[in-house]
């Protein structure tokens, strides 16, 4: 009777614990003794949500801080939106979470977080004062899928030691000035779009990066992928501010894009062989030659080129399984691609046209040129003139057998 005396009660205590630190639904922090009850479990299995109006009190300056202590891991997702006065948010614990998402924030500028090493998915949006994450010396190492558009943030200190990570898009942050990520692969997605709005342009990193999924990147002064093998859907690059690009590594990719990068002068990509989709080149103002491919021997889709180009050398080419569409405002040699069209290399529609005024993409290959007549090819020049120098000969004959 004495045993039943004392464990009864014990184990009533250890129940409501577990049910303080247990909840099948989200469990919302609107007080101090909300995050009081949270700060009593090292680990929360379940959600929580910190509420919209909070019971908290201000400062001055109208503005609410929030702290939660001593829990380490949150199996669910931790959600704060559209706390209007919240400037401060600390989990001075916290080393693991499901998934973090921050939304509409307006005054929120210290995020202090220093354990955190892990999240499944973050997700950062409109949080205009937020300019700097405080996630440790160390900071995330592993994520799935990272998000963050229209912050403050001038750096991503704080999850530049990622290992790993499925998606990671990075968006109209217009004061963030440098990505540099340490993972190896990214097995989904990245997109790198409209960032540093006040520079000229964002400088990223990915110097450990070997493999990827599908890559994005507009709006970067440089880009900097020594390792990069292999990307199985497209790499396009729209709309940087770079001069030079290389992947001194890359030997295979699903499709490869280069548009309207207007200092861009020179690609070198030495061990590309295969591209498995489309293959263009567009509008990059001032890349007049393009010879930095010097092993490419295999594009599955189409060829499309259009621009500047006073040369264009594929001397390792043997299959476009696609249409092969080369347009220059300039004078261009087409002798060595009307070879390897007469001989099914390529095996699409094919155009070689120089001297266009205004060079076009595939399927834009008819129309006048800038000299009204084009180039087609340097085969196809001369062949289409004989006509018309035979016709005049009989006609010239014919006339002077009638006055003879």
């Amino acid at each position: 009777m004495a045993f039943a005396h004392y464990i009864l009660p014990a184990l009533a205590l250890a129940g409501t614990a577990f049910a303080q630190c247990s909840n099948s639904g989200t469990l919302t922090i609107a007080s101090s003794a909300d995050a009081s009850q949270l700060a009593s479990c090292t680990t929360y299995s379940g959600s929580v949500a910190i509420e919209t109006g909070l019971a908290y009190p201000k400062d001055n300056n109208g503005r609410q801080q929030v702290e939660v202590t001593n829990v380490r891991t949150i199996t669910g997702n931790l959600t704060v939106t559209s706390a209007v006065s919240l400037s401060r948010l600390t989990f001075g614990s916290l080393q693991s979470i499901g998934g973090f998402e921050l939304g509409d924030l307006t005054v929120l500028s210290e995020l202090s977080m220093p354990e955190l090493t892990e999240v499944s998915q973050l997700n950062f949006t409109a949080l205009p004062a937020l300019q700097t994450l405080d996630f440790g010396g160390r900071g995330l190492t592993r994520a799935e899928s990272i998000l963050i558009t229209n912050t403050g943030l001038s750096s991503l200190m704080g999850i530049n030691n990622l290992q790993q990570v499925d998606t990671f898009n990075i968006n109209n942050n217009e004061a963030l000035q440098n990505i540099s990520l340490q993972v190896t692969s990214i097995t989904n997605a990245l997109r790198i779009e409209a960032n540093d709005r006040y520079q000229s342009g964002l400088t990223t990193s990915f110097p450990l990066l070997e493999t990827a999924t599908n890559m994005t990147f507009r709006n970067c002064s440089t880009i900097s992928l020594p390792a990069l093998k292999n990307v199985t859907d497209d790499l396009g690059f729209y709309g940087n501010t770079f001069e030079i690009f290389s992947a001194p590594n890359l030997t295979s990719a699903g499709g490869l894009i280069f548009v309207d990068n207007t200092q861009l002068t020179n690609i070198s990509l030495p061990q590309l062989t295969s591209i498995n989709a489309t293959y263009q080149i567009a509008n990059n103002t001032e890349l007049k030659q393009v010879d930095g491919f010097t092993k490419l021997s295999v594009v599955k889709g189409a060829l499309d080129f259009s621009g500047n180009f006073t040369e264009v050398q594929l001397p390792a080419l043997t299959q476009v399984q696609g249409a092969f569409n080369l347009q220059s405002s300039a004078r261009i040699d087409c002798t060595s691609f009307d070879e390897l069209s007469s001989n099914n290399v390529i095996r699409g529609k094919y155009t070689c046209l120089g001297l266009r005024a205004r060079p076009g993409g595939e399927g834009t290959g008819s129309g006048s040129s800038g000299d009204g007549e084009g180039e087609e090819s340097s085969a196809s020049q001369i062949f289409a003139k004989l006509p018309a120098v035979v016709g005049g000969t009989l006609v010239l004959a014919g006339f002077l057998q009638m006055i003879l």
